[in-house]
This record gives structure tokens, sequence and C-alpha cells, in this order.
């Protein structure tokens, strides 16, 4: 196991037991998302969660709809054992690229909520998840996803925004997306990283993937509003075979 995964899984094993009063802070948004993600699933579903961390968001979807034929993949062995006592699905303690390990196949549907592309190493090893869960999808399937958007101009305010559509359009680095910062709940102060995308870089991922965009929105992080514009929150995308 790499340095940067052995320190991903620290931080989740670590923030696991204070997920959900992390997570409570973006309620609006995580709230609309989770709504998306139910307006496009049938009652009946067969799904595969990527990124289930404590569960309490699969549990709510799931419930809605009914689902009972559901798969959660949860790299953290902390949060895995929050999935499956929150869940009681079964939870397989994979990472993305992992996902030829899971003998399951024939998904109507895979989501993969909340930036956990953005925990991913590099562009190889979200192209390989891509690949994995493209390989998943019963024919006709689809992969509802959401990724922290480096051009959200409503979180990053226009002026921002706008240089970095510049210089992301003259000479794009995927590593000018890297972030690094403290998650802070209670007395606790967890150092984490994660990504960034811009709505390009999501879109050369998915054609190289083999994957088609057909549906792209975006998430207010803030307030949870819904957009059609790609700079107004986070990028929430569903994808088919292409």
């Amino acid at each position: 196991m790499t340095d940067a995964r052995a320190n991903t899984l620290k931080a989740y094993d670590t923030i696991a037991p204070l997920y959900a009063e992390y997570s409570s802070r973006y309620r609006d948004y995580l709230n609309a998302v989770d709504q998306l993600v139910i307006d496009r699933l049938a009652p009946g579903t067969r799904l595969l969660d990527l990124g289930s961390g404590d569960g309490r968001r699969l549990h709510k979807i799931a419930s809605h709809l009914g689902l009972t034929d559901v798969v959660a993949v949860e790299p953290s062995s902390e949060m895995a054992a929050l999935c499956r006592k929150t869940t009681g699905f079964p939870v397989h303690q994979l990472f993305g690229d992992e996902l030829d390990r899971l003998p399951d196949t024939g998904f109507a549907a895979v989501t993969v909520l909340w930036n956990v592309f953005g925990h991913m190493a590099d562009s190889a090893v979200r192209l390989k998840t891509l690949g994995l869960l493209k390989a998943k999808l019963a024919p006709g399937g689809y992969i509802l996803l959401d990724v922290n958007n480096r051009h959200n101009r409503l979180a990053y305010g226009l002026w921002n925004v706008s240089k970095r559509r510049v210089l992301d359009a003259v000479a794009f680095d995927e590593k000018r997306g890297d972030v690094h910062y403290q998650w802070k709940i209670g007395n606790e102060s967890v150092p984490s990283s994660g990504h960034l995308f811009t709505p390009a870089e999501m879109a050369g991922l998915f054609q190289r993937s083999g994957l088609r965009v057909a549906e792209r929105l975006s998430v207010n992080y803030a307030t949870g509003a819904v957009s059609s514009s790609p700079f107004d929150g986070q990028l929430f995308f569903r994808l088919q075979h292409a």
C-alpha cells in the first residue's frame, strides 16, 4: 500500500466516530445530491455504492426506494464497520481500482458520492476505476457521481475562477487541483487531502473511459441549489456506456 493510501485510510479511520457531526455541516448540499440520486433510481434497482462512508446516506437512499439488492464498497475499516451496522448490506473493503476483486456484476446503477474520485491518487487511478465501474454495469445501467469543482464561481469567486479557467485552458496541470487541508471536528484536527476537478478534466476522463455524459448539473455547496451551469456548484453527472 502506498503512503498516500495509508494516510487516507488513517484519516477516515480517525474521523469515523465524528463523521456524522462533520457531514451535518454540509446537509443542504448532501440532501440535494441524495434527492438527485433518488429521483434517478427506480424502486428495486440493483445498486453498487463506491465510497459508502458510514452508510447513513446509502441507508437513506435505499430506504426511500425500498432497495434490498445493494453492495457497498468502503476501504476504511472503521467506516466499513459503521456502514455494516447502519445499512445491513454487505460491505467490501476495497479501493476503487481494486473492484476487479469484487465478483458481483450486472448492477443497474452505481453511485460514487461526495468527491470519492478526489481522494484517488491521480488520473491513472481514476481512469482504471471508471473502467472497472463501467464493467460492473448491466446493459443500460448508469453511474451517478459528484465531484468538487475547481471552477465553482459561487465557492471561489468570479475573479478567481476566471483566472483559473484561463490558466487551465492555456496550460492545464492536473496537480494544480490537488489540495491539502485539516478536518476540524470538536477537539480533533485530522490532516487530509483531495482534488478539485475542472469540468473539462472530468469530460476528458469520461471520454477516455468509454463513458457518455447523459446529464450534467451543478449543486451549490452552501445551499444545495441545483443549476445547469457548470460553474455554479459542485459537479453532478449521470454516465452511461458511450
